[in-house]
C-alpha cells in the first residue's frame, strides 16, 4: 500500500507518494509547517530503484550552476535530471507531463543509501527531493498562474506584508535577525519568497527554503510594501527604477517563454498597485521604526 505526504506552498499542494521505500525527514523543521491534507495540484510518485532506460536530445535548460539540474523535452512532456552537488553524479530522474502536474521520480538506491544514522533498506530524504526538483515544478506553476518567486526576505509585521528584495550580501538575513525578536512579526523566509495575485489582491507567502536566518513559515499576508535593499550609512528610502528592477532578483523559468511573459506582466502590475521603493539601511533596529513611520516618504 502506497504512503503519501502533502505539502502546501503558496497555495499549491504537492502530493508525494511512495511504496517499497521509506521517507526520511517528514518532521524536518523547514517542512513540517507546510504539511496539509488539501487536494493536490501536483502528484509525484517516488520509486527507489535502478534508473529506467530513456533517451533525450540536448537539454532545453541547463541549470548546472543553479543547483546541478537539467531539463529535457521528452515526447509530449519533460525530464528533469538532478545531480549530487558533491560528486556530480546523477541522483534523481523525474518524468513529467506537459503541465508539470504529474510525475514519476526515480531515485537510485545506492545514491541515497548513506546516512549518519545507518538506516537500513531503501529510502529517500524529503529535503533532497524538494530541492531542486519540487522547487522547479513549483516555479513553473507559479509563473503560469500569476505568481513569482524571488530572492527576498518576507515578513508579516502585525498584519502588513513587507518584502525586502536583494541579492547575496544585500542584507536580507541581517534584517531577518533584526526583526526576529520583534513582537507581532513573523518571518516568512529570508531567501525564497513568493508573491501571488489572487482575486485582484497581492499576497506574500513564505517557503520552506530559508537563508542564513533559518526561519520559515507557510503563512500568507496581504502585501503592502516592496523594498529593494542595500546597506547604507543612514536609513533612507528613495525611488526605484521601475519593474525592470525585479528581474535580477527573480527565479525565472527560462525554458518557458509564456511563463516569462507572464512574470513581466505581473511585475508591471505589481508596481502599479503596490508601493515599491529602494531602502538603504544601517545594521541596527532603528531601521524597523524608520520603516513603520507613516511619514517616511521617498526622497
Amino acid at each position: 500500500m502506497s504512503k503519501e505526504l502533502r505539502l502546501k506552498i503558496a497555495g499549491i499542494v504537492i502530493s508525494i507518494k511512495w511504496d517499497k521505500t521509506r521517507l526520511i525527514g517528514r518532521s524536518h523543521p523547514f517542512y513540517k509547517d507546510f504539511i496539509c491534507h488539501d487536494k493536490p495540484k501536483v502528484t509525484l510518485n517516488v520509486h527507489c530503484r535502478d534508473f529506467p532506460e530513456y533517451s533525450c536530445s540536448e537539454p532545453i535548460f541547463d541549470g548546472e550552476t543553479e543547483g546541478r539540474w537539467k531539463l529535457y523535452a521528452h515526447g509530449a512532456g519533460y525530464i528533469i535530471e538532478t545531480f549530487d552537488t558533491l560528486t556530480g553524479r546523477k541522483n534523481k530522474i523525474c518524468f513529467l507531463v506537459p503541465d508539470f502536474c504529474y510525475g514519476d521520480v526515480y531515485i537510485h538506491p545506492e545514491l541515497e543509501r548513506w546516512s549518519p544514522t545507518r538506516i537500513k533498506g531503501h529510502f529517500f530524504r524529503l529535503p533532497s527531493l524538494m530541492q531542486p526538483l519540487c522547487e522547479i515544478i513549483l516555479l513553473n506553476l507559479l509563473t503560469m498562474g500569476k505568481g513569482i518567486m524571488a530572492h527576498g526576505l518576507g515578513i508579516n509585521d502585525r498584519g502588513r506584508g513587507i518584502v525586502f528584495l536583494g541579492g547575496s550580501g544585500a542584507g536580507k538575513s541581517t534584517l531577518a535577525h533584526l526583526y526576529g525578536g520583534e513582537k507581532g512579526v513573523d518571518i516568512l523566509s529570508d531567501e525564497h519568497i513568493i508573491i501571488r495575485k489572487e482575486k485582484g489582491r497581492f499576497y506574500l507567502y513564505g517557503t520552506p527554503w530559508p537563508g542564513d536566518a533559518m526561519r520559515v513559515s507557510s503563512r500568507r499576508v496581504p502585501l503592502e510594501k516592496v523594498f529593494f535593499i542595500e546597506h547604507a550609512s543612514r536609513n533612507r528610502i528613495y525611488s526605484f527604477s521601475g519593474a525592470g528592477s525585479f528581474l535580477p532578483l527573480l527565479f525565472l523559468p527560462f525554458w518557458n517563454k509564456m511563463g516569462i511573459t507572464r512574470v513581466l506582466e505581473l511585475c508591471e502590475d505589481l508596481t502599479g498597485e503596490i508601493e515599491c521603493r529602494r531602502l538603504g539601511f544601517v545594521k541596527d533596529k532603528s531601521v524597523i521604526d524608520f520603516i513603520r513611520q507613516k511619514n517616511c516618504n521617498s526622497v
